[in-house]
């Protein structure tokens, strides 16, 4: 009897159909007689119920075996007997799509949406569909579907801010939230997804009003968010530190001290309510904090490593000193403790903050940010051969077995400057290239130890950049443009112009390098031109800097005076360097500017005063000096 035969094996196969998610019905009892178990005759509804479980266990048999024709049959067969069951529904057009059988598969969904219009799962899979289609817009309709029909649920909402996120409408996916937040139960969800979008908002924005507001929004969330999770630490962690952020001191502490009330063993909301309290200038409470963890025995090497920190901090190096003493003897295998130790010491006697080092490589053989800062402290005893083999030595243990794992973001850049102390031109050049692809802006900071450095120094950076711009580099410009400026500190005008335009042509070849074509480089630009007796190229190069810049002071008066000089375009020259004095009225260079434009223009008595003011701030100057017996020497002949 064929009732009989669906009913058995749906007995055998419900719980295979349950977990692939059909809808299941309970199995009637089982009749005993004479100890077997007999067929019972099933009411219509719970045969239909039977036969569906069968041919969905079918299905799900051919799935298996990527019969996906098969599969799809015997789901159908399932469907023609369950039509309400949503989520067989969705399997046979799963199984359709895998067939790429797609617009059947839309019509299936789209057809039983028709009968079952409440059908979330249905939205869903058809949200979904879209959305790997590329039909965002038909995406946004379907989750807005979701959200009229089922308000209460966070589910639509979520989804629907997700998809109009793709847009980078912000707004437009906050106030989603909000709505959302609103009407659905439990709002938390939401909160929390407003609470990740105020942060994001306060990370992608320099702007200070629009990080206070978006701080301050977050704060409600999350405090919104405390009150319907209570207990939730995660949540409490970030409450308390956007609260340390908008400088709410008092109320971040309270946030810590319930996160302490809530798990008293953890040690992040000491350490955090420890630096709350120094951030509210309140070191005695912070150090009381953290010297009862230590004194409590809780991971004590970092307790003293941090009362350490917080006594630098307060200034008193005799008991960071001692703190991070302590932190050394108890984890001895922390660098961190011994760097401070080592960086106290340095101060006053190098010798005992190499002794430091040595003991700390002793406890860490080979740790790369010991021997860094060993070699620095060798660098400035100008024992430059052992920093160089101490770097080395952190190259080779740990930087060229993985590039990634530098000591420090400045590891590269340390190598290259003691390569340059000993003028080996193509180590620095090529560790200098390797600090930069780290961190271009590393270049700049090259060319001002350069620049603030020994005559030697200066040469033997000019070599390396020299050796640098022969080399294949996005940085090309900057790096000529940063030649440019030491061939000028060299008093080589000529050089420094072809190192100018040597840059210029790099930023023509590569537009993405015109990054270097600031107002500076024009002035500078402009300088090396005058020096060079190029002055009419100079005149250009000035005014495309103020035309860059308007307020660019330098430039202004540079141009003031060399058309005062040779007497030509003065009432412009006497503009330019008004504009500069009214952005510094007590240069002066500038003064004496504006005193030799007077002279030109035969106003002697109001040069005169001029140049005295000049003399007065920059006793000594030659120029002014000369300028101003000029200046006198035509005195007696005004009238």
């Amino acid at each position: 009897m064929r009732g009989t035969r669906w009913c058995q094996l749906a007995l055998g196969l419900v719980l295979l159909g349950a977990a692939a998610g059909c809808r299941s019905l309970p199995s009637p009892p089982s009749h005993l007689d004479g100890g077997l178990v007999s067929s019972p005759v099933l009411a219509p509804d719970q045969e239909q119920a039977a036969e569906a479980h069968a041919w969905y266990a079918l299905g799900i048999h051919h799935e298996l075996k990527d019969e996906y024709d098969l599969a799809y049959q015997a789901y159908r067969r399932a469907a023609e007997r369950d039509p309400a069951n949503e989520r067989l529904v969705l399997r046979m057009a799963s199984n359709l799509i895998l067939q790429r059988q797609t617009e059947e598969a839309l019509r299936t969904v789209e057809d039983f949406l028709k009968r079952h219009p409440d059908s979330e799962n249905a939205l869903l899979w058809l949200a979904t569909f879209y959305g790997t289609t590329g039909d965002h817009l038909r995406v946004i309709r379907l989750f807005e579907q979701m959200t009229r029909q089922f308000p209460e649920k966070p589910l639509g909402w979520l989804q629907l801010a997700a998809a109009t996120a793709r847009t980078g409408d912000t707004n437009a996916v906050a106030q989603i939230l909000e709505t959302g937040a609103a009407k659905s139960r439990p709002p938390t969800p939401l909160r929390q997804e407003l609470v990740r979008l105020e942060l994001n908002r306060m990370q992608s924005t320099d702007d200070p009003a629009v990080r206070r507001d978006a701080r301050r929004r977050a704060i409600g969330l999350l405090e919104q968010i405390a009150e319907e999770v209570p207990g939730d630490v995660e949540t409490l962690y970030v409450l308390g530190d956007v609260l340390v952020e908008d400088d709410q001191l008092e109320a971040a502490v309270r946030i810590y001290q319930k996160i302490e009330r809530i798990q008293p063993s953890d040690l992040e909301v000491k350490q955090r309510l420890a630096r709350t309290f120094l951030a509210m200038d309140d070191q005695p409470k912070a150090i009381a904090v953290l010297e009862k963890l230590a004194r409590e025995g809780r991971e004590p090497g970092s307790m003293h490593y941090y009362l350490g920190e917080l006594y630098l901090q307060a200034g008193d190096k005799t008991n960071a000193t001692a703190h991070f003493l302590t932190a050394v003897e108890t984890t001895p295998t922390d660098p961190a403790p011994w760097l401070k130790l080592a960086a106290i010491q340095a101060e006053k006697d190098d010798e005992a903050a190499m002794a430091t080092l040595t003991r700390a490589l002793e406890a860490m053989p080979g740790d790369a940010r010991l021997l860094e800062v060993l070699a620095l402290v060798r660098m400035n005893q100008k024992k430059f051969s052992e920093a160089a083999d101490l770097m080395q030595q952190a190259y080779d243990t740990v930087v060229a077995k993985n590039p990634d794992d530098i000591p420090s973001r400045l590891f590269f850049y340390n190598y290259a400057v003691i390569c340059t102390q000993l003028r080996r031109i193509p180590d620095a050049a090529g560790w200098l290239r390797r600090a930069m692809e780290l961190d271009p802006d590393l270049l700049a900071v090259y060319l001002q130890r350069a620049l603030a450095g020994t005559k030697r120094f200066r040469t033997s950076a000019t070599e390396v950049l020299r050796t640098l711009a022969k080399l294949p580099s996005t940085e090309a410009a900057a790096i000529h443009t940063h030649l440019a400026s030491l061939y000028l500190a060299q008093e080589k005008s000529a050089r420094a112009v072809d190192a100018f335009e040597t840059a210029l042509e790099a930023v023509r070849e590569d537009p993405l390098q015109a990054g270097v074509l600031t107002p500076r480089f024009y002035f500078w630009f402009g300088v090396a031109l005058d020096q060079s007796k190029q002055t009419a190229r100079a005149v250009e190069m000035f005014e495309t800097c103020i035309k860059l810049n308007p307020q660019y002071a330098d430039a202004l008066n540079y141009l003031a005076y060399l058309w005062a000089v040779r007497g030509e375009r003065l009432d412009e020259a006497l503009r330019h360097i008004q504009a500069a004095l009214a952005l510094d009225s007590e240069n002066p260079a500038y003064l004496d500017t504006l005193g030799w434009i007077y002279y030109q223009q035969g106003r002697y008595a109001e040069a005169l005063d001029l140049l005295e003011q000049a003399d007065q701030l920059r006793p000594g100057d030659p120029e002014i000096l000369e300028h101003i017996e000029k200046v006198r020497e035509k005195l007696p002949l005004a009238p």
